[in-house]
């Protein structure tokens, strides 16, 4: 007979698959996990005995429900908890198959559809009185003109819900900024030849602000924000736990009440720097990327939706510990990197130099800073995440370097141009210097 496992964790490929499962077996529970990359750091886990390599969520949807079937059978799983967007509306998609052989770690079906489809969530977060972005429900081309009065430019182009959703309209893109009527034609016409539309909402800009929130049929007993201190391409990859603003905290009840939401959820919202103005962004329905900070911070969560829904427990939250930063080190290298080769500033309303920027990277590595991948109990995974990438770093250090002397030739070029004389000199301890006669 195969060994048995307590709970199945998909998708340990990204790093809040991999925190939750580990979290879990730190804890004693036999855990097995699914990972759909090849050479994944997961796989050489020494906290994670048993790792199998399962079909992608995204590239393969039905073999990923049909091996998620086979290995809780075949395992006798006793709970499976979905990591990623896709996973979760699968699982809520197979859900009387999953539920006939096992517990799932997920809101209810009516919940879940009111968060996934982002129409259904806005128009909730609106009847509740949680403060959003206008919108426009565009039916015809005819109203175009009416549609840009109400918005304004920029118009904001959002898909309503992930393509792995059968049941939403599919289109190529997450989210499209329109500046003008001509580009605003333009996308409508590439995208919605098929006559269905995606949402078209006004602009809502300022910082975003997340909150972590645990819930109990619609009870939010535990809640936290995190604060972005740096970022690659908009996702935190260096932050710091705070207190959860009271407005914020007071609309994620709201809305979370009115799901009667079961389990983890993740809310975003836009704060204008004056917090006068605050937009309610979306529900993510499952662990937030960067969950291994909330756990270091005291707040397990993995653990509670495994007491929650294994077994009924309530979790009873301690204090946590606020002011805990978390980093995911390799994000911030290569946020660096991007920024050394003329990419945005990693750390949020600075001006940093890339010797200040190098600077900031390195404090990541304070001896108080908590790390989302490496743990002195299992480090192999953390080497194994820049091993898989090396080709790419060396390449972003490469070109970096590189530009040096272009900027060098594009200088002299001007020069000379100029009607000036370089003269090169050659000496034994400068192997290149230039002067200008």
């Amino acid at each position: 007979m195969s060994e048995s496992f307590e709970v199945l964790v998909t998708d340990c490929q990204v790093r809040a698959g991999l925190a939750v499962a580990r979290s879990l077996a730190r804890r004693g529970v036999r855990v097995l996990g699914l990972c759909s990359e090849p050479g994944s750091p997961a796989f050489y886990s020494r906290i994670l005995t048993t790792v199998l390599r399962s079909p992608s969520a995204i590239h393969e949807p039905e073999a990923f429900v049909q091996f998620t079937l086979q290995t809780i059978r075949k395992f006798r799983i006793q709970l499976a908890i979905p990591i990623t967007d896709q996973a979760v509306l699968l699982f809520d998609q197979h859900r009387a198959g999953l539920e006939s052989l096992t517990r799932v770690a997920m809101a209810s079906a009516s919940a879940l559809r009111s968060a996934l489809d982002k129409r259904i969530n806005l128009d909730l977060a609106v009847k509740v009185g949680v403060p959003c972005a206008k919108q426009f429900e565009l039916t015809s081309l005819r109203q175009i003109p009416e549609m840009i009065d109400v918005l304004g430019f920029p118009i904001v182009l959002k898909r309503p819900g992930d393509p792995v959703d059968k049941t939403l309209p599919a289109f190529s893109f997450r989210v499209l900024y329109a500046h003008n009527e001509e580009q605003l034609r333009g996308y409508v016409a590439e995208h919605c030849a098929h006559g269905q539309y995606p949402l078209f909402q006004e602009m809502a800009t300022g910082e975003i602000h997340n909150v972590c929130c645990f819930a109990a049929q619609g009870e939010v007993l535990a809640a936290h924000e995190y604060q972005s201190i740096r970022r690659l391409e908009g996702a935190g990859v260096f932050r710091k736990i705070i207190e959860p603003s009271p407005d914020l905290l007071r609309h994620a009840r709201s809305l979370l009440g009115a799901l009667r939401w079961d389990g983890a959820a993740h809310l975003g919202f836009f704060v204008d720097k004056k917090r006068d103005r605050v937009w309610y962004m979306e529900t993510n329905s499952r662990f937030w990327a960067s969950i291994q900070g909330s756990v270091h911070a005291g707040w397990d969560f993995p653990y509670w939706v495994y007491q929650y829904f294994l077994h009924g427990q309530r979790p009873n939250p301690g204090p946590i510990e606020v002011g805990s930063l978390t980093c995911w080190h390799l994000g911030d290298l290569i946020a660096l990197l991007n920024f050394w080769r003329g990419g945005e500033i990693p750390a949020t309303g600075t001006t940093p130099t890339p010797a200040q920027a190098t600077l900031q990277y390195l404090s990541g590595f304070a001896p108080n800073v908590h790390s989302d991948v490496f743990a002195w109990d299992d480090p192999v995974p953390a080497v194994v995440e820049y091993w898989k990438i090396r080709k790419r770093l060396f390449g972003m250090v490469q070109k970096k370097f590189a530009a040096v002397p272009a900027a060098a030739r594009k200088r002299r070029s001007t020069l000379l141009n100029a009607g000036l004389e370089v003269v090169e000199l050659n000496t034994s301890k400068q192997d290149e210097a230039s002067a200008v006669k």
